[in-house]
């Protein structure tokens, strides 16, 4: 059953306040988990107190229960059966309970040790439990709300900006906590305080979503419910498996460059601190724009073709300056290169996120069911394997060249950190884009598609010889 009064939108251009309004999604889904990957070990060892290794492996436990959970979240969301959507209840619904269970995950009670270690273990899993719902129902909610095929990449623009945003709105958080903590006896609340500070933003920008898009969704409801088989369909998708394999390819050579980053610039150029955050919050702003240049690249020549050229200009800056030009104390060149790299960073998050509904819409002609929720939900459980395999080979690899912890690097050491990190995850990238060439779907063929489940809809046949390089 269908809203008509949806059913008249779906091929319109969306307005542009719709547009940011759901933008604002890539705040609110990403401002914890960022937050809890730039600090989230600090805080466990430096400020709760619990041992390194105990961390670390809760940490692994929520990426590993995130990962499950994705794509379970995606067919729970899709058998939604609700005259409000199969979304929007979904987003509203967690809204508080994710606002306050981000502030306990930062939230030191001083409880002893055992207890310690159990309260973290439950906070984490209902994190990572509550971000999954938010993040699948928003990217699901993005897919439903237009067919049109650039309209769907302006979506992913205005999302990615705010996800580059929160990189920039999050700089501050160590002054924010020393802040707030001055007015406690137990300084460690100042870390409370800033994540309640972060969440009340944060649930204006879920409000606001929830609000601004009603009459946007695609109301669209199965007459069966998703069941395990449709797994299985979905992989015969050849769009959808090219769109996986370009984003774990980017995910794991862009998770290998942000763990790789500090080292680099630490030891390799031999920055201060001051110059590292310098190029972070540089990289950021950068990174605002050019997810503008991104969507640009995308409407004006293709999806496919806005990969190629941003994933394939920071390959080629990588190998170039890293692999060549940059040498110890070239703080400069660094800069350059790194501005040089936002395009392709930006690309690896916003095309595939653009691509994928695009995806839904041939699964839909093929099996005749409209399963947004489990494709966001395997391609976000792709994104979290990759990027938790890519923290472990970064941790063997660093072992392997000689690194040692917070001490003297050899001459040797520095040398294979700059190969490894140039050559290494610059490699990865021009692999990525072997992917993307063999991405089958145009804008064209794209319409075509939408033309066809149309006519089908008529209760008339369909050809589908002509969609054979699509399944």
């Amino acid at each position: 059953m269908e809203n008509n009064t949806t059913v008249n939108r779906i091929d319109e251009k969306l307005p542009f306040r719709v547009k940011i309004a759901y933008g604002l999604s890539g705040y609110s889904s990403f401002i914890t988990w960022t937050i809890f990957s730039l600090y989230g070990l600090y805080f466990f060892t430096d400020v709760v107190g619990i041992s390194a290794a105990f961390a670390g492996s809760m940490i692994s436990l929520g990426t590993l229960w995130d990962a499950v959970t994705d794509p379970v979240i995606g067919s729970i969301s899709d058998n939604i059966k609700s005259e409000k959507g199969r979304r929007r209840p979904l987003i509203i619904g967690v809204a508080i309970p994710f606002a306050l269970i981000s502030i306990l995950l930062f939230t030191n009670f001083a409880f002893d040790e055992t207890v310690s270690k159990v309260y973290f273990v439950i906070i984490i899993l209902c994190y990572y439990t509550a971000q999954t719902v938010l993040d699948i129902a928003c990217s699901a909610l993005g897919s439903e709300m237009t067919l049109d095929y650039d309209e769907r990449s302006s979506l992913a623009t205005y999302k990615n900006f705010f996800c580059m945003l929160v990189v920039v709105i999050v700089s501050p958080t160590l002054m924010l906590t020393s802040f707030f903590g001055s007015f406690f006896e137990n300084a460690d609340f100042g870390w409370s305080c800033t994540l309640a500070l972060y969440m009340i933003v944060a649930l204006a920008c879920i409000f606001t979503i929830w609000k601004t898009t009603k009459g946007y969704e695609r109301h669209r409801e199965n007459t069966e419910n998703i069941r395990l088989k449709d797994f299985a369909e979905v992989l015969k998708n050849k769009a959808i498996r090219m769109v996986m394999a370009m984003f774990a390819l980017g995910v794991f050579g862009n998770t290998i460059n942000l763990s790789l980053q500090v080292y680099y610039f630490g030891y390799y150029v031999e920055m201060n601190d001051a110059q590292i955050a310098s190029v972070t919050m540089a990289s950021g702003i950068i990174a605002c724009v050019a997810a503008f240049g991104v969507d640009w690249l995308c409407q004006r020549v293709s999806k496919k073709a806005a990969w190629l050229i941003a994933v394939g200009l920071e390959a080629a800056a990588m190998i170039l300056f890293i692999g060549f030009l940059i040498q110890p104390g070239g703080i400069g060149m660094v800069y350059v290169c790194f501005i040089l790299m936002q395009l392709g960073v930006c690309a690896i998050y916003q095309v595939p996120w653009s691509m994928i509904p695009d995806c839904v819409d041939v699964n839909e002609l093929v099996s005749k069911k409209r399963i947004d929720g489990l494709i966001f939900g395997l391609v976000a459980l792709l994104q979290k394997v990759s990027g938790a395999i890519a923290i472990a080979v970064v941790g063997v690899a660093l072992t392997a060249i000689g690194y040692v912890a917070d001490g003297v690097q050899s001459v040797e050491t520095l040398q294979s950190l700059k190969y490894l990190y140039a050559f290494g995850c610059g490699g990865i990238f021009l692999v990525s884009i072997l992917f993307a060439i063999k991405y089958p779907l145009s804008k064209k063929q794209h319409e075509e598609v939408l033309r066809a489940i149309h006519i089908r809809e008529k209760g008339e046949e369909i050809d589908m010889s002509k969609f054979q390089n699509l399944v």
